[in-house]
């Protein structure tokens, strides 16, 4: 989600520079070097979708978002009269009228989508907000709505894939006949998630695109979400849309089995507050233990 694309600072109540032609990627916890992406569980990137005193937070209702600071200490996401919490833990609201105008006389006008935001920095633990720690930024999508869609896409759930094959298990499969490989249509499903606060709501949206499988005997393939095998279809018959045969029993490998290893991509989108935007793709893995096994007659090419 793109933000920034200006900067500038207020010190002591009069603006002393304007940093230009910086473009960031607003992560969970609005500052380096932590990345969340692999840290998930760091302090610094913890916004939990929790349940309102009015509702459930789920099947419609509205979610609320806990947010922390740099020092890992809850902090609220909104402050009324200050805005969202955004970068550098500031937060930010749009600048009208004085704030406005003495942004854009030294960072100059920007077109829509981006505004010009007013960020007030200090603590938010203590409401310490002094007037030399005033920032501005012009942001193509709001901070509210950029952190909302966060917590959203933090909170979707993509499930592990539950692996199906046929003949299934505890039978084991069978060299030269082919394997039957799927998931469990109840984890190749779209999954929402929508996080709301102060009336601005973000849903996002998880979509499987694909599975990536690796069978353990050095075959791969990338398939949807496969076909069940039904009683009457030929035995010999190969999966229509995704299968594997394997040529050697899994005694050949260690444990007598194979690691038979699918991975579901997810195509993720979010949209609310008059924004959307799409993310990197997200996965989801699960590995079975698959036992390979020759058949006397049917062990032939």
């Amino acid at each position: 989600m793109p933000t920034n694309v200006h900067r500038l600072a207020v010190i002591v109540g009069v603006i002393a520079a304007l940093l230009a032609g910086t473009v960031v990627r607003a992560h969970a916890d609005f500052s380096d070097p932590v990345n969340c992406q692999t840290h998930p569980t760091n302090p610094r990137c913890v916004i939990v979708i929790g349940t309102p005193d009015s509702g459930t937070g789920d099947g419609g209702g509205s979610t609320t978002v806990n947010c922390r600071d740099g020092f890992g200490r809850a902090v609220p996401c909104f402050i009324p009269g200050k805005g969202w919490l955004g970068d550098a833990y500031c937060y930010y609201q749009r600048a009208e009228g004085a704030e406005l105008a003495a942004a854009e006389a030294m960072g100059g006008k920007v077109s829509p989508p981006a505004y010009w935001y007013v960020g007030a920095c200090g603590d938010a633990t203590t409401g310490f907000f002094p007037p030399s720690m005033t920032t501005f930024r012009a942001y193509s999508t709001s901070p509210g709505v950029t952190l909302l869609a966060q917590a959203a896409i933090r909170s979707l759930g993509m499930p592990a894939p539950t692996i199906l094959v046929n003949p299934a298990p505890p039978a084991p499969q069978v060299v030269y006949v082919p394997t039957w490989l799927r998931i469990d249509p109840v984890t190749f499903t779209a999954r929402t998630a929508t996080a709301s606060l102060n009336g601005l709501s973000v849903t996002a949206v998880a979509t499987p695109t694909n599975v990536i499988w690796t069978t353990g005997d050095g075959g791969r393939l990338t398939c949807g979400a496969g076909t069940a095998w039904t009683p009457g279809t030929d035995p010999a018959a190969s999966s229509p849309d995704c299968g594997h045969t394997y040529t050697e029993p899994s005694r050949s490998s260690p444990g007598g089995t194979y690691p038979l290893t699918a991975t579901i991509t997810w195509q993720v989108t979010w949209s609310g507050g008059g924004a959307s935007g799409t993310e990197p793709a997200l996965t989801s893995t699960a590995t079975a233990a698959v036992r390979v096994v020759e058949a006397g007659a049917v062990n032939t090419r």
